[in-house]
């Protein structure tokens, strides 16, 4: 988390300040900078007490000083720079500061591309500026710019009918979400005729929630986005038809998002996203490992070739009696099991997986049990199964890695929120930087659909109102 720098943690922005810098601040100068200096704010980014990043800015009326900003040398080249200069540029803004200035060593590539990225120009070079001789660039950045268009993004491709408001910096105006878990529990899983009928009857009142919400009217709105697929097509249905309608009545531009993009851009919540990545999507309908070259270039690797994980948790809970969802119910009671049960490896070629044998397994195992009498331990049978399945993600995404080398690894879909997988992801992943979305952002939610939609519009990619809804739709498309 981004906040001003703490006298406590003084220390540690010492270190990174001597890794960073030919000629550091010094101490003191450090601790003038936190708690003396009444025109200049000093930030850091800290994470489970660890300082990774601090910039420094100076205000002087409409203009801003940007002095310093360093990242600790373990944690470069993984976004974090990009993620304080964000935050650096934001707080000038609500301070009204109309330009951005800052110096930099000629020969400084990376943290020249980090100012170029930022919409820093060049304004002239200033000869012998630094003890050692180096020269340096003046950069300038105009923060007056147009307001950040704003998209209002749709998703009801299940089970939850959902809407939000988000901008193209990814600020979020609202975000509503409904379920219908409770009723498809009932029926130990989802019904599509329900599902739709429901999104029907709550999609307006989402919509206008959300829209309230954001203290917005619809005419403030550059874009109108939704969940062309993958998904149950009666659900799709619903979503398309108030997506088109408010675009043909306010003449906004379409924009059709790939689910499972939502469930991977919804992690530049958190941090920028760095190319080429690797994505690991699990759900109730998807397993796959994507290869993502750039925001355009999507392709599977690797893939289920019957149950999609989520399916295969929520048929293993139906063997055991247990409630829907089953992803849920097998993480909690797999934590109280221990090693007892022996159920067989997917073996698959390829990087691709499999999770109807083990489904199947678990059952004969039960049968096989009960037949002889023994009573079934639910615990250590939800182990058994969760670690079987788990690791057989585990090992495939390292397959992956090494057949396609990238600078991040990210977790993806409903399934991302199981934490015995989030604990193996950090466990097996330590060389590469690992993304793993918060737990609010694993479930299927409009703001994910939103963060893709960013994407899009930026690269005006948008759909006609006679876009059909695609309820296979691949991710490569």
């Amino acid at each position: 988390m981004i906040a001003l720098l703490k006298m406590e943690d003084l220390d540690q922005v010492e270190e990174i300040e001597k890794s960073s810098f030919v000629n550091p601040w010094n101490r003191q100068y450090l601790a003038k900078e936190i708690s003396d200096n009444e025109i200049g704010e000093i930030y850091a980014d800290v994470e489970d007490g660890v300082v990774i990043a601090y910039g420094d800015i100076w205000y002087m009326f409409e203009n801003c000083d940007l002095t310093r900003i360093a990242v600790r040398e373990e944690y470069r080249h993984k976004g974090y720079g990009q993620k304080m200069m964000k935050h650096l540029i934001s707080m000038a803004k609500g301070r009204g500061c109309e330009f951005m200035h800052l110096e930099v060593n000629v020969n400084n590539a990376d943290a020249i591309g980090l100012y170029e990225r930022n919409g820093f120009e060049t304004m002239r070079t200033r000869r012998n500026y630094y003890e050692n001789g180096d020269d340096a660039f003046d950069m300038l950045r105009i923060l007056v710019e147009p307001e950040a268009r704003k998209i209002l993004a749709i998703e009801s491709s299940c089970d939850e009918t959902a809407c939000a408001v988000i901008d193209e910096d990814l600020n979020v105006y609202s975000s509503v979400v409904t379920s219908q878990i409770d009723v498809h529990a009932r029926f130990g899983g989802v019904i599509p005729e329900v599902a739709s009928r429901m999104h029907v009857e709550q999609i307006s009142t989402i919509v206008r929630s959300a829209v309230d919400q954001a203290h917005i009217g619809i005419n403030d709105i550059s874009a109108i986005a939704y969940t062309i697929g993958p998904g149950l097509i009666g659900s799709l249905h619903v979503g398309a038809i108030a997506a088109k309608s408010l675009a043909f009545f306010y003449d906004k531009p379409l924009i059709g998002v790939h689910h499972l993009k939502g469930h991977i851009f919804i992690n530049e919540m958190i941090r920028p996203l760095q190319y080429p990545l690797m994505a690991l999507v699990v759900s109730g309908g998807h397993t796959e490992l994507v290869y993502i070259e750039n925001d355009q270039s999507f392709k599977i690797i690797g893939t289920t070739l019957d149950d999609a994980i989520g399916e295969a948790y929520d048929k293993v809970a139906r063997v055991m009696n247990e409630a829907y969802p089953g992803g849920p119910v097998i993480d909690r009671l797999a934590r109280q099991g221990r090693p007892h049960y022996q159920l067989p490896t997917p073996k698959v070629e390829g990087l691709d997986f499999s999770f109807s044998g083990l489904k199947n397994a678990v059952l004969q195992l039960v049968k096989k049990e009960e037949s002889a009498g023994n009573p079934i331990d639910k615990n250590d049978l939800a182990y058994a199964f969760q670690e079987v399945a788990l690791h057989s993600l585990i090992k495939k995404t390292k397959m992956a890695l090494e057949q396609y080398p990238c600078k991040m690894l990210v977790l993806a879909g409903g399934v991302a929120a199981n934490s015995r997988l989030r604990e193996l992801m950090n466990e097996n992943f330590t060389d590469i930087d690992l993304l793993l979305p918060p737990l609010k952002y694993c479930t299927d939610n409009a703001l994910m659909i939103g963060c893709a939609a960013v994407h899009y519009l930026k690269n005006k990619k948008f759909v006609e109102l006679d876009a059909a809804s695609e309820p296979s739709m691949s991710i490569e498309y």
